[in-house]
Formats: C-alpha cells, sequence, structure tokens
C-alpha cells in the first residue's frame, strides 16, 4: 500500500466522515467526496505527460488542493515538489531546475511569483492554476472536471520505498538541498506519531503551519489523516484566526513552532478563547520558553516537545507531556520506532552524558538528497543519518541539544544558512567580502547579521545592502543589521572564523548584538 491510497482505504471505511475543512473559505469534504476529487487529478496529471517518478511542483498556500496533488501524485507514483512560497522567483527557479518538475501548481496569491518564473529557465512546461491565474494558464477546476472520479489505473502502483515528495532545505554550501522522502517514511512516521501522541480518528488539527515545511505537513496533517482524523487549514497563519478555528472547530491538537504560540498568546482574543477541546499542542523548531508554557497551562493546554528534521520525516524524539516542566529544555526520549545515538568526531559512540554529533536510524530516514550523491552518502555514512547536531541524553536517556548545525540560523522556525546571504552580498558590486552569523531577535529568535567589507575606495549604506538582498532572496533571509569591518577572520586556508565573528560582535550565550569595537554600521 502507498500513501495515495490512504484515501481510497478511508473512502471505503467511513465514506461520511470529515477529510479535511477550510476555515477560510468554508470548504469541507467528506472521505469519499475528497477521494473523488483526488482521483479525478489522478486520472488528469498523466494528460500532462507525468508518470511514475516524474516531479509535479506547487506554489500553495494551505489549502485542499494542496492533500489533492499530494495523494494524487501518491496513487500514480508522480512525485510532489511543495514549493516554499516565501522564495523569491530566483530561488524557485532553481529547486524547479534542480527537481525537473515540467509541471507547477500554483494558486492566485502566487500569479505574481508564477508570471516571474515564465521569464526564467525553469524547465516548466505547464502552468496550473487554482482560483484564478495568470492569462493562458490552465484553470485547475475546469481541468480536472474533465476526467472521470474512478480510481486510476497505473502500470505498477508505488511501494513504500519508492519516492512520494522532494522537501527543499537550504544546503550549507548556499544550494538547497532536495530531501527524498518515500511512502514508507511517511507511514512510519504516522505510526510513531500514533503512538507518541496517542492520536486517533477523533482527533481533529489545525494546519496553520505551512504545508510546504515538514512540520506542517508531516508533523501535523498526515499523522492524523493517517489515523482518519479530520484537518482544519488556514491558508497562512493569522493569530486570531487561529483561536477562532480552534473554537469553532472543536479543535483537539495543533502543530506549530514558538513563534506562533507566542503570537497568539498576544492576541486580544487569548484572554477568553475557550481551549477546553484541545488534547495537546505540538511545538518543534525550537524550545519553548517555560514562560509561553505556563501561560498555555492557566488555561488547561499542555504541550508536548520535540525534536526533528525535514530529513526523518521528521519526528525523532518527543518530550512527553508530563515532564514538559520536569525535563524543560529536553527534546525529549527517541520515538517508538528510532534509534538515536551520539558520535563522536570519529562517528564513534559516546557514552551517557558525553555532548557529540545526534546520528539516528530507522524507517522514517529520507533516502538521500536528490542529485547529490556525495552529500547523500556523507549524510548517511556508517548507515546513520548525521543531523550535524550535538546533544547529550542524560541519565534518564532524555536528549538535550547542546548545539545547532554548525552556523545555522534559525529565524521563526526557518532554517537561514549563512553561506546562501553571503553569496547574494557578495554580488553587490561595491562588497569585497562578507561574513553572516545569527544574532538574537526578540520577535523570530534569529535574524542574519551581515559584516560586510566594502570595496576599496567605495562606500555603500547598511540600507542598500539590505535592499539589494531583500530583491533576491526571501524575506526572512535579508540581514536585519549590517556591520561594516575592515576584514573578517579567516583560517590559513580561507575560511571565516565565525567563532570570532560572533565572539567580537555578540553577547556569549544569547547572540545579542554587542558593538564592542564601535564599528556598528
Amino acid at each position: 500500500m502507498n500513501v495515495g491510497q490512504w484515501t481510497t482505504i478511508r473512502a471505503r471505511m467511513a465514506p461520511d466522515n470529515p477529510f479535511v475543512v477550510c476555515d477560510d473559505d468554508g470548504r469541507a469534504y467528506t472521505n469519499a467526496e475528497f477521494n473523488l476529487r483526488v482521483n479525478r487529478l489522478a486520472n488528469a496529471l498523466p494528460s500532462l505527460g507525468i508518470k511514475r517518478g516524474d516531479r509535479v511542483a506547487a506554489l500553495f498556500p494551505n489549502n485542499p488542493e494542496f492533500l489533492e496533488l499530494l495523494f494524487a501524485a501518491g496513487k500514480i507514483g508522480a512525485i510532489m515538489v511543495p514549493l516554499n512560497f516565501r522564495l523569491a522567483p530566483p530561488e524557485l527557479a532553481y529547486i524547479l531546475n534542480d527537481c525537473g518538475a515540467t509541471v507547477l501548481f500554483y494558486t492566485n496569491d502566487f500569479a505574481f511569483q508564477a508570471g516571474e518564473l515564465t521569464k526564467l529557465e525553469t524547465g516548466v512546461e505547464s502552468f496550473i492554476a487554482v482560483g484564478g491565474g495568470n492569462e493562458g494558464d490552465t484553470d485547475y477546476e475546469e481541468w480536472i472536471s474533465a476526467f472521470p472520479e474512478t480510481e486510476p489505473e497505473v502500470e505498477v502502483e508505488a511501494s513504500l520505498d519508492d519516492p512520494h515528495f522532494i522537501m527543499y532545505t537550504s544546503g550549507t554550501t548556499g544550494r538547497p538541498k532536495g530531501a527524498i522522502l518515500t511512502h514508507g517514511n511517511t507511514v512510519w512516521n504516522g505510526v510513531n506519531a500514533v503512538l507518541a501522541y496517542s492520536l486517533s480518528s477523533e482527533d481533529s488539527i489545525l494546519v496553520a503551519a505551512p504545508l510546504f515545511h515538514i512540520g506542517g505537513l508531516s508533523a501535523a496533517a498526515t499523522p492524523v489523516i493517517f489515523t482518519g482524523g479530520r484537518v482544519v487549514l488556514t491558508r497562512f497563519f493569522v493569530p486570531d484566526q487561529a483561536i477562532k478555528a480552534i473554537e469553532k472547530y472543536q479543535v483537539t491538537t495543533m502543530f506549530g513552532i514558538p513563534i506562533m504560540f507566542l503570537l497568539m498568546s498576544m492576541s486580544d482574543l487569548f484572554e477568553k478563547a475557550d481551549f477546553s477541546s484541545m488534547r495537546a499542542m505540538i511545538a518543534g523548531g525550537a524550545p519553548c520558553p517555560v514562560p509561553l508554557i505556563e501561560k498555555y497551562q492557566e488555561k488547561g493546554v499542555v504541550f508536548s516537545q520535540g525534536y526533528g528534521l525535514t530529513e526523518t520525516a521528521p519526528a525523532v524524539s518527543a518530550l512527553p507531556e508530563g515532564d514538559v516542566m520536569r525535563k524543560r529544555g529536553s527534546a525529549g526520549i527517541p520515538l517508538f520506532h528510532v534509534e538515536l545515538k551520539i558520535f563522536d568526531e570519529n562517528d564513534r559512540e559516546l557514552p551517557q552524558g558525553e555532548m557529540g554529533e545526534i546520528v539516528t536510524r530507522g524507517p522514517n530516514v529520507f533516502t538521500g538528497y536528490w542529485n547529490m550523491p556525495e552529500e547523500t552518502e556523507q549524510a548517511l555514512r556508517g548507515g546513520w543519518f548525521h543531523t550535524g547536531d550535538m546533544g547529550r541524553f542524560d541519565s534518564e536517556g532524555y536528549l538535550y541539544i547542546v548545539d545547532r548545525k554548525k552556523d545555522m540560523i534559525i529565524s521563526g522556525g526557518e532554517n537561514i544558512y549563512p553561506a546562501e546571504v553571503e553569496d547574494v552580498i557578495h554580488a553587490h558590486p561595491r562588497v569585497a567580502d562578507v561574513g553572516v552569523i545569527g544574532m538574537h531577535d526578540q520577535k523570530w529568535g534569529e535574524a542574519p547579521l551581515a559584516m560586510v567589507v566594502v570595496m576599496p575606495d567605495e562606500e555603500v549604506t547598511e540600507e542598500e545592502i539590505i535592499a539589494f538582498t531583500r530583491d533576491r532572496l526571501a524575506g526572512y533571509k535579508t540581514p536585519k543589521k549590517v556591520i561594516f569591518v575592515p576584514e573578517l577572520p579567516r583560517t590559513p586556508t580561507g575560511k571565516i572564523l565565525k567563532k570570532e565573528l560572533r565572539a567580537q560582535f555578540l553577547e556569549d550565550g544569547d547572540r545579542s548584538l554587542v558593538d564592542r569595537d564601535g564599528m556598528g554600521g
């Protein structure tokens, strides 16, 4: 059985049970209704030349069509490529070229980006618009209406070992990496989630985190779909809307990053909000601050925190609800079908309590990076996925993350690799050198801080650098501050010494900006 067949089975077992509801426009589908729509799309895709193994990309908010494409692709063995709608067109073009997608689905929200992509080399041959789009592009509803609602006929069904979707993450070299997730990865993640969070067909999950992220898709939506529960979608995250949706649909669980829960707690609606239907809120992406946990506990809501990565589909550990305060700061214990160990720099297991790299293996671990055999071999060496995160186990076997991937910045749950930002700033004609590190940001946790060396006899302002990057990168990757320096510290091999930059410009421990040498921009 592949993931695409989940909707078939749900339609057969409980045809009248709710599958999904979209809070923004009120659309709601039962299991039977949703499966018929998935079948129409699955039968329509081959008309565009899509067959098993071919890639189809989606530039979608959280909408039912995202899930329709996910399951339709699964039924015929195609591979879905969710696109981060925060990326700039050149960034999207790189991903489209890299994965070789020939079809792009998009909503009217992103008609501008779709139009810009037609001016770039992408390899996309067909543009399918949902809810209106650019002139000449195919209308989604009109297109699928011409195809039958019957189950698609395929020569060879996709197996659990076949790729189902490719989710791109920022690369340490500046190149985004496409993590290949199989049908089996999604199934085993569902099994782990059911065991960790006691999910059932009675659950309704609010999916406000973006589905193009592994958190929104696989920490939120697919585990509840796996159990037969209901998915409640909000197209974008809006704190007031999320609170109202919890009350309106009697939501029982929600996945989010800490900033989402923080913004909800700051809403004028929070104090009187009725969260009595909520069993638990699942937090990921970064540790939840204790005051925030306590604020929700006062309303009778408990948190369950966890640790995961795109490459692990995503969850590898979870902190039981009863341990949220007792083990605060911990990422929990390994999930049922997951192995976790701590390795030293020579890939040897370290004793309990010692700090090293977190490695993992299990049926939830991805098969590799798309078109990156060397990176894949390095990441999966010895049969273990090397996360790049540093951690330790305490005496009770609880995992603690003591450092993040080297140099990575996490801003509002988004991973930012400095090399990608540095590459863009380097392209400025008056910039000689640049180094980017993460600085503390009160709202988003962290934000990029750029140290720039200007070309001799040239001048450039902080505003110019920020505007230059904003035109070429997603907004969250744009530096919040630029500091001009005479030179950057480097190793004999030319590598920037980020540790020295942090020591010079940031307060120890919390990455707060401090201008030690009076060289602020």
